[in-house]
Formats: C-alpha cells, structure tokens, sequence
C-alpha cells in the first residue's frame, strides 16, 4: 500500500526555525523560563512547543526567509539577539529584589554565609534567594508571564525578521530601566536599612553608658531580629509594591513594541 507524503511548506519550515530562535533567546534569559534548576531538556522542549505555536500565529506577518545558509545565520543571530533582549527587560526588573536583599543581607550579617541560588547557580544569601523566589511567584500571580508571552508575539510586527537594528531608543529604555532598578531596590530597602541604623545607634549610645556590655556579641543577635521582624510585618505590603514594581515590565515592553502588552 502506497503511503502518502505529507507536504510541509518552506516557508512555514524557515519560519518555524526563525520564530525558534527567537523564542530560545527569551527562554535563555527571561524570568521563570530561565530558571537553571529546571533539566536543559524540559527548557528545549518547551521552547520548540512555544515556537510552534507562534509560528502559526505569526506565519503571515514574517515574509518567507531566505533559503541562502548564510543570510539565514544573520537572520537567526538577530532574532536570538531579540529574544535575549524581550527577557532581559524582565530580569532588570527582578534585579531590583536581588539589590534589595543584598543591601538588607548585608545590615544583618548574612552576606558572610552565603548559599547557592537554585535559580542561577550562582552564590546569594538567603534573603536574596527568598526574595527572588517570591518575586517570581507574584510575577506569574499577576500574569507576567503572559505579558512576555505576547511581547514576543507582538515583536514580530514591530521587529521583522531580518531588519532588526539597535537604536538608540532601545539602548536609552535599557539605560533607563537599569538606573529604575536600582533606585527601586535601593527604596524599597531603605526603610529597614533606617531601622537598622537606629538601632546600631541605640546599641552604640549603650556600649558607651555601659562599657562593660558586651556589644560585639548583642549587636547581631538584636539587629537579625529586628530584621526579621521588619520582613514579617511588611510581607502583608510586599506583594502590592512587588506588583507596581513589576509592572514596569509591561510598561517598557509597550514602549519597545508599541502594541497593548496588558
């Protein structure tokens, strides 16, 4: 019996490998996809489902890609460049939190013991991990996953495949968005850090009325309580400054593609 053939179109095949690579770029570097404890294979796997999907959505906004292995390789390189690009708007952001930790580590003493971060694999405190982590949570509470979801679709009528060029727009928001985050992590530690100050203050005023007290050996034992106490109280606040913060993921992805991203 004679089998049938099926037969796929190239351009539906050169676009599906275009709208890959540029979908491999923002699961390389975007927040939640990016997250190195999960196995390398699930992370291809669910970047070539993504592509497929959007490639079907997008197939008639991108002409077809040239056959010619070398123009195609530029093609590929800016599209990956693009990808890269949409997931490191949202790891600026969450990089607010890793300031705001360190910072707050640092007051309390446990930047001296520092451990592996399971999402990047690179050494943070504990504050820094948890702060991370319950970044990521109210990011995918608030749909921001999502948000990237359809930056990405949308980039593909704002940046065609193979006439990306980096302007000087793109490099003033990136420019921008890195000085917001620190200025935002740095604000949203400087409550504590003015607690934590009042407190030292009040230990040194003591160690001064009283010098046989030992303040070296009450300072940090006081200053993690007061600490932790801080972040106890101000988790109920937390996840309503975390949404503003984050929202300006959507913002500068808006400003990028020029299309409604929320």
């Amino acid at each position: 019996m004679d089998m049938e053939l099926v037969n796929i179109p190239v351009k539906l095949v050169l676009v599906y490998v275009v709208v890959l690579a540029r979908v491999a770029g923002l699961v390389s570097f975007a927040p939640f996809w990016s997250v190195s404890s999960v196995p390398r294979q699930i992370r291809i796997v669910l970047a070539m489902c993504l592509a497929l999907i959007i490639s079907l959505l997008v197939e008639k906004k991108i002409p077809t890609p040239p056959q010619d292995y070398l123009a195609l390789a530029v093609i590929i390189i800016g599209e990956v460049v693009i990808g890269c690009l949409i997931g490191f708007i949202g790891q600026l952001v969450l990089s607010a939190l890793d300031t705001t930790a360190q910072i707050l580590s640092t007051q309390l003493g446990f930047s001296l013991a520092s451990i592996i971060n399971p999402t990047n694999r690179t050494q943070s405190s504990a504050i820094g991990i948890l702060a991370q982590m319950f970044a990521i949570v109210v990011l995918l509470a608030i749909d921001g996953h999502h948000w990237i979801l359809t930056a990405t679709v949308n980039s593909f009528s704002s940046f065609i495949p193979g006439q990306f060029s980096l302007s000087p727009n793109v490099f003033y928001l990136l420019m921008r968005l890195s000085a917001d985050a620190l200025t935002m992590g740095v604000a949203l530690a400087a409550p504590a850090v003015v607690v934590l100050f009042v407190v030292e203050f009040v230990i040194a005023i003591s160690g001064r009325v009283a010098p046989q007290l030992q303040v070296m050996l009450i300072s940090f034992p006081i200053k993690i309580m007061v600490g932790l106490l801080l972040i106890g109280t101000s988790l109920y606040l937390i996840p309503q400054h975390l949404r503003q913060a984050l929202s300006v993921i959507a913002i500068v992805l808006k400003q990028l593609f020029g299309n409604s991203i929320v």
